[in-house]
């Protein structure tokens, strides 16, 4: 089996921490170790290291031999632009000709996602590769806590066995009358983002439902020279993965994770991830709170709050970040 490590994304949520010289997968925000390499040390039990490779825009690459030096410049995928998962997919995969046989399994996860639970995580995958090899497409799907309307849906049709089942439908991201409405229905889940396919089956997928996406990204994978290169990734669509072939192919399964995940999305759903106080508050450094409650501080500097409640504050050197835990997702909004 392959592990794809999908590494290229800007992290615009986590501003001012992460910026364009320093995205979300380098931050370092648990275990003292960046996300990229928790990500990579995640995959040793079950894949040889010679099999995980990280796909990334061209500009990270430097970043990637920063934060993980063991990794040979083999094992690197360098997009030419920033795209999306479709393209990002479509070209990793073209790589992989090279190098495997089209039987060959990949397993796509990326960089930036929490899970603690290492051996649980390691029965899905092993799970996922069985799956793969009868020609199904897997999706890791995830069993909602809350109702999310920052995750797209996976309504689970037909059951197989335990924890896997045929995907009847995926559902954009909801507002949150209609997330109410999957989450108590009990066979919606969250999308991960995590896939598995063999080399094979995917190809048949992108041929017959996107043939575009993978014809040109394989002929992005023979040009040597970087402009040239980029100007023809650039006329590639700019899907993400579940719209150019997921959402259309009629032989992809969902596997039920059954541990602690997280996508890390923002500043509100890292501080789920931290330990509170007796008042629901946390802080990285030194605090005192007074009256004030749900509050989450990422700061070196002693913080006093008096009288608030449900806030995220950010400091860094050269900039601090105050918002609204409920508004989390709009810091993004800043770089528009």
């Amino acid at each position: 089996m392959i592990a794809l490590i999908m590494a290229g994304g800007s992290g615009k949520r986590f501003w001012p921490l992460s910026n364009d010289n320093l995205p979300k997968q380098y931050l370092t925000l648990f275990d003292k170790k960046s996300m990229l390499k928790l990500a990579y040390e995640r995959m040793l039990p079950f894949i040889k290291k010679d099999d995980i490779y990280i796909v990334t825009t061209h500009e990270q690459v430097p970043l990637v031999y920063d934060y993980l030096p063991e990794i040979n410049s083999c094992q690197i995928i360098a997009e030419p632009c920033a795209m999306n998962t479709g393209p990002c997919i479509a070209l990793s995969v073209a790589n992989f000709l090279w190098n495997y046989s089209r039987d060959e399994r990949v397993l796509v996860v990326p960089a930036d996602h929490y899970i603690p639970d290492i051996e649980k995580f390691g029965e899905a995958i092993i799970e996922a590769d069985k799956r793969a090899k009868e020609d199904f497409i897997i999706i890791f799907g995830i069993k909602p806590t809350y109702p999310a309307t920052g995750f797209g849906y996976i309504e689970t049709g037909n059951f197989v066995k335990d924890n896997v089942f045929h995907v009847k439908h995926f559902k954009e991201k909801p507002d949150k009358e209609m997330a109410v409405t999957f989450l108590n229905k009990g066979n919606y889940y969250w999308n991960s983002g995590m896939f598995c396919f063999s080399i094979f089956s995917i190809i048949k997928a992108f041929e017959k439902h996107n043939k575009e996406i993978f014809d040109k990204a394989v002929e992005v994978s023979c040009i040597k020279d970087l402009k040239e290169k980029r100007e023809k990734y650039k006329t590639l669509p700019i899907l993400p993965f579940d719209i150019s072939v997921l959402e259309k192919a009629d032989n992809v399964l969902t596997i039920l994770g059954d541990f602690t995940w997280s996508d890390v999305g923002n500043w509100s759903s890292l501080s789920d991830l931290m330990v509170k106080d007796e008042n629901n508050n946390y802080s990285k450094g030194k605090s005192q709170y007074i009256n004030s409650h749900n509050n989450s501080v990422f700061s070196k500097k002693f913080t006093a709050l008096i009288g608030v409640d449900d806030l995220i504050i950010v400091e860094t050197a050269n900039s601090i970040l105050v918002c609204k835990k409920e508004d989390a997702e709009l810091v993004k909004n800043l770089f528009q």
